[in-house]
């Protein structure tokens, strides 16, 4: 891809803001948007053993709305952000609901916090659509490598054809990209083309599917299973 300088940064500001608007996270609606990401994603998910808990790893947790979420089905789950204002506004959240749940600051690319094949899912419940350009190879190699051998990873991302108009009014059709005072903020790639990210970063896809969009304001949102290859005996 083409290199672009996105301000990934950016994203505390939004969320001093939205934290100071009393929002309930990102997303400045009652939980349902969440539930929506949940009920795409439920199927994708794998089922517990009973044995041990699946440790999860959230990229991108925001305020922290959909990692209470995936503890909620038992899961037990790290988040992680960018942002110190949504990893703070997640612990809050986390201790007012009484829900067993480590936040941390790192940064998805590099995911420096987390040691190599420490969980056994990570989930990406609108991440990857942030993360531009060649960075976008860095994260995936970055999940790749935290995942356990056999661990699986889920992406709910968006993508398709971009109709919101005023979305179309900052969107670089070349690159795929929206723009916000110069500098790229989403990736609004099409289906064949994240797939193949995701599979060239070492992933098998499994499961690929694509949620339509509600309305011509709305967009395409893309699931994708795919599983880290186990260890060869």
């Amino acid at each position: 891809m083409t290199h672009l300088l996105p301000d990934y940064r950016q994203h505390d500001d939004i969320y001093l803001r939205l934290r100071d608007q009393l929002a309930n996270g990102w997303n400045n609606e009652a939980g349902e948007s969440y539930l929506e990401m949940m009920h795409f994603i439920a199927p994708d998910l794998p089922p517990s053993d009973g044995h041990r808990p699946i440790e999860t790893l959230e990229i991108g947790c925001g305020a922290g709305n959909f990692s209470v979420l995936l503890a909620q089905r038992g899961l037990r789950v790290t988040g992680v952000d960018i942002s110190p204002t949504a990893i703070s506004w997640a612990t809050d959240r986390a201790k007012a609901l009484k829900c067993a749940m480590g936040f941390r600051v790192d940064n998805v690319l590099h995911l420096s916090t987390c040691t190599d094949a420490d969980f056994d899912l990570v989930v990406d419940g609108h991440c990857l659509h942030c993360i531009i350009g060649d960075d976008r190879n860095k994260c995936l190699a970055s999940v790749f490598r935290v995942l356990k051998p056999g661990g699986i990873f889920v992406v709910l991302t968006m993508c398709g054809e971009v109709t919101n108009r005023q979305m179309l009014r900052h969107y670089d059709h070349g690159l795929n990209v929206t723009l916000h005072n110069g500098r790229p903020t989403r990736y609004i790639g099409q289906v064949d083309s994240i797939v193949s990210e995701i599979t060239s970063a070492g992933f098998v896809a499994e499961s690929v599917r694509v949620v339509a969009r509600k309305d011509a304001d709305d967009l395409d949102n893309l699931i994708v299973r795919a599983r880290k290859a186990p260890l060869r005996m």
